[in-house]
């Protein structure tokens, strides 16, 4: 213990020392200087904006040309603006398109200003639409979809408004082939090729590349709690990408990129209802003064949930989800911050047990009733400069979260549960003997984190060019406080154990360090990377991942090919292996406890994409072949690394863009030919009775698809449709009523064993191994297509919109990871109004 922490905090001095050594060299030893030349460029600046409001063109130009390969950051950014507005004047278009083309290379977010003339904004829109989409997420610097090196997905604002998702959920599951929406009964979920968990644990979500995954639980809900009014673009890349980004990128990574202060250009507010007692409240604010850009945005949302067969369908809870946030930018000084809410009630009852029950019966825990919730807080404050072809980027970060897991384990007595979760004795006999029973888990985390990146720009002659990206990472992660409470009678708790109260509190430490070449020979491009992680556990176990990876890209006008293998890991949450321990504590067994291991993904991608074949149109072929290890399953109240999965599959994604036409398609064929399920061991009768390598997908349909159209019907009006289409589906899980009767008739056996029936004894004991083979459930869901459709009428600065959510009234089922089968939503319907100053 005492090494492991030595070496940990080597690792977090040197990275200390590393960055406080490259702040003192190139910024505090010359910062006179640098003070006195950022000083005078500005007045240079200064002087050209001067000389272009009295009408001296020419004289703005002799100004300006001479320092533009000096100017940096916003100052170049807006000599490229004042050079562009220049030549407008004389309406000399091509240098005009040559300025604002090296200003788009320089900010591809960039949104021209309500105060600039019209045809500059048409040059820039007209030159946006017709240069290639620039993301950052696949590679850690500016590139083309086509030289991203794993299969990337792209989602613009323009995109989420023609789908009229209402949550990141829906915008994922609705343009990211292989991703389909499950449903765990707890929380907003969404699977990847296949691979899912309780809630969502698998996929890195992230806020301008920062982490929004918890740190204790590896949970980021796509839910309501994520604003979609502040989202400028969403990148998606498909497929494992620890290499980057470490833990939790397991099989992808959703990249939030927010608006600039300059997009919203003032303030942007809009109102919602709808049916089921949907309530939505948005507002964005954004400027650009000078070098300073602004963003402030807040989103809140409500409802009542949907009745149906007893249940309710699709409730938030008594309190509104929310997310506030802020964003600053200062030259190469960046700052954000966020909040969210997060609250989802379950229908059900927990696991397959699936029984309604009566929320408002049970006690309040902190003012909160059965649901899963976080509140959780985000900060980011980093620093970025060029310095000739190297660039570096360091920061700080700090994420804190409260969060609460109140589930419902039964709302009427069953006097054989406790057995068949083999729970100590006093627990079984609460539960056998009282109705209304609940467990309750609470926490609180932080983590503090320092970060070092830089990216080196070499050329190798004529021929050879590339970069080389570098990192480095320390965190340290607190948990102050985990408590863990079984309640009965509605109302009542399980006195808890006072060894328990410090059971959950612990820290862990963890380093990685990464290192990324891209190398372009004419068409030919390799983009080869390496990540090491190191954690050291609370229980003083060592978490040691290598993260490789490498592809193959060639580039053609018309097309590009790509051949990639990429392997990722996550770690088991932090959350599942205190539970362990606590579990065995409870269970007077503390030394049986399962030690959990990292999950792992393998993974080999070729993919074909072609662009402007037909004029608008852009596609994507994608075959792919993931084997993964060590995936979690949760053995009911405890976790164990007991499954495997072994899936291949081909995505087609398609885009069309004409001025009044927009048409986004997407296909995926997924086929798991491995598949191992945990089963509860009860004995070699379920053993032999059950076969628990199902080999096929589960809870996956085998052909997905999804089509959104958008049409500008008038100049006021717009339109647009989701179509979605999901074959058949099987869902695999433990049937816990199942097994319940068994235990049921197991106890009946013993009874009549004692009483010396013996004919009732066998007759009960051939009723359990009947039961047997219907341990593992196999529960068919039909195909079904669902029809969503939307408008919006805009009238000066007021914007009315409807969006229609499953028209035709579908009903259906989704499941999840020992989940029964859950209704889904009904036809809901939303209206809104919005209002932009």
């Amino acid at each position: 213990m005492k090494y492991s922490t030595m070496i940990i905090r080597r690792i977090g001095r040197m990275l200390f020392r590393t960055t406080f050594l490259i702040l003192f060299t190139f910024h505090f030893s010359p910062f006179t200087s640098f003070a006195q030349d950022d000083t005078k460029l500005r007045e240079v600046y200064a002087q050209a904006e001067s000389a272009y409001k009295v009408g001296r063109i020419d004289q703005t130009r002799d100004v300006l040309l001479p320092n533009l390969g000096t100017f940096q950051g916003n100052l170049r950014q807006n000599a490229l603006h004042l050079l562009a507005l220049t030549y407008l004047v004389e309406y000399d278009i091509p240098q005009t398109e040559q300025y604002v083309t090296q200003l788009l290379e320089q900010n591809p977010y960039y949104t021209p200003s309500s105060s600039d003339p019209a045809t500059f904004v048409e040059i820039v829109n007209r030159i946006k639409a017709g240069m290639s989409p620039t993301i950052t997420t696949a590679s850690n610097q500016a590139e083309s979809l086509a030289e991203v090196p794993v299969p990337t997905t792209l989602i613009t604002a323009e995109m989420i408004q023609a789908s009229g998702a209402r949550n990141l959920q829906e915008v994922l599951a609705a343009f990211v082939p292989g991703m389909n929406i499950i449903d765990c009964n707890d929380d907003i979920n969404i699977a990847m090729r296949g691979i899912y968990s309780n809630t969502q644990e698998k996929i890195l979500i992230m806020l301008n590349g920062h982490r929004l995954n918890s740190y204790a639980t590896n949970t980021a809900a796509p839910d309501f709690s994520i604003s979609l009014e502040k989202v400028k673009q969403i990148e998606v890349l498909r497929g494992p990408a620890s290499s980057l980004y470490g833990g939790v990128a397991l099989t992808g990574v959703v990249n939030i990129i927010t608006k600039q202060g300059a997009d919203v250009d003032g303030l942007q507010t809009k109102v919602s209802a709808g049916n089921y007692g949907q309530v939505k409240a948005d507002a964005v604010f954004g400027k650009r003064y000078f070098d300073v850009d602004l963003l402030v945005w807040g989103s809140a949302y409500g409802n009542s949930g949907e009745e149906y067969d007893g249940v309710r369908i699709g409730r938030i809870g008594n309190h509104p989800t929310y997310d506030f946030g802020l964003q600053l930018g200062w030259k190469g000084l960046q700052f954000l911050y966020d909040a969210h809410f997060s609250q989802k009630v379950a229908p059900y009852t927990m696991t397959t047990l699936a029984q309604r029950y009566d929320r408002e019966r049970y006690r309040s825990n902190d003012g909160i009733k059965p649901s899963f919730s976080d509140y959780t807080h985000h900060a980011d404050l980093s620093y970025s400069h060029q310095l000739g072809k190297l660039n570096l980027r360091y920061g700080v970060t700090f994420d804190k979260s409260d969060f609460t897991r109140y589930q419902v384990i039964c709302d009427s007595t069953m006097p054989y549960l406790g057995s068949a979760l083999a729970l100590e004795a006093k627990i079984d006999s609460m539960i056998s003997d009282h109705d209304g029973i609940s467990n309750c888990l609470t926490g609180q985390e932080q983590n503090y984190g320092i970060q070092l990146k830089g990216n080196y720009a070499y050329n190798i002659g004529s021929a050879h060019h590339g970069n080389l990206s570098f990192g480095a990472e320390y965190s340290h992660f607190r948990a102050d406080d985990m408590r863990f409470q079984i309640g009965y009678d509605f109302n009542k708790t399980y006195r808890e154990d006072p060894e328990l109260d410090e059971v959950g509190q612990g820290s862990e430490n963890s380093a990685n360090v990464y290192l990324q070449l891209k190398h372009q020979w004419r068409s030919l491009i390799l983009n080869a990377g390496l990540r090491y992680d190191y954690k050291s556990r609370f229980d003083d176990s060592k978490a040691n991942e290598l993260s490789p990876r490498i592809a193959l890209i060639l580039l053609r006008p018309k097309w590009n090919l790509k051949l990639s293998y990429s392997k990722s890991f996550v770690d088991a949450p932090y959350l599942y292996r205190k539970l362990n321990v606590m579990w065995a504590m409870m269970m007077n067994n503390f030394v049986d406890y399962n030690i959990l291991s990292p999950e792992r993904v393998h993974s080999f991608q070729l993919t074909f994409g072609g662009n402007n074949w037909v004029k608008g149109l852009n596609f994507e072929v994608n075959g792919f072949y993931n084997r993964a290890s060590d995936l979690l399953m949760t053995h009911l109240m405890t976790y164990e690394n007991a499954s495997k999965n072994q899936t291949c599959g081909v995505e087609l994604m398609a885009s069309y863009r004409q001025p009044r036409f927009t048409a986004d398609f997407n296909l995926t064929w997924t086929n798991t030919f491995e598949y191992e399920l945990m089963s509860i061991a009860l004995g070699e009768v379920v053993a032999e009775a059950n076969d628990t390598q199902i080999d096929a997908n589960n809870n996956t349909p085998a052909i997905m698809s999804n089509l959104v159209l958008g049409w500008q019907v008038a100049p006021r009006l717009k339109l647009h449709t989701h179509l979605l289409f999901e074959g058949k589906q099987t869902s695999y899980n433990t049937d816990l009523k199942t097994v319940t009767s068994i235990f049921e008739q197991i106890g009946k056996a013993w009874e009549c064993v004692a009483k010396g029936d013996e004919e009732g004894a066998k007759a009960a004991s051939e009723a359990a191994m009947a039961l047997a083979p219907y341990v593992v459930s196999r529960q068919k869901m039909p195909a079904r297509a669902i029809v969503n459709v939307g408008g919006e009428y805009t009238l000066g600065p007021v914007t009315f919109g409807l969006n229609i959510y499953n028209l035709l009234g579908t009903r259906y089922n989704r499941s999840g990871m020992n989940t029964n089968l859950i209704p889904q939503q009904g036809r809901w319907f939303l209206a809104s109004i919005g209002v932009k100053i």
